[in-house]
């Protein structure tokens, strides 16, 4: 499921655009980052993608695709049994 918004979130004292949300909530590996390599096909450079999963392989899954594809990981985050991951378009 696609979610589409822009939004704000503070960062280490700075704000990062989120382009585009995606929902992988009850999805498991490898969907999580089959998705987000299909959202991030499409969309431009420098672009923030937000993923909402909550697979525990995801937390790890996620920054090393992103070390091995070259796009940039920002960050992850949890809240509750929600993690959330940032990465930014090449």
């Amino acid at each position: 499921m696609k979610i589409d918004q822009t939004i704000d979130i503070e960062k280490e004292h700075r704000s990062m655009k989120i382009d585009q949300t995606i929902d992988c909530i009850g999805v498991f590996c490898p969907m999580p980052i089959i998705k987000t390599k299909l959202a991030l096909d499409v969309m431009k450079s420098g672009e923030v993608l937000e993923i909402l999963a909550d697979d525990a392989g995801f937390e790890k899954d996620l920054p090393a695709w992103c070390s091995s594809s070259g796009e940039k990981f920002i960050e992850i985050k949890k809240e509750g049994s929600t993690i959330k991951g940032y990465v930014m378009k090449k």
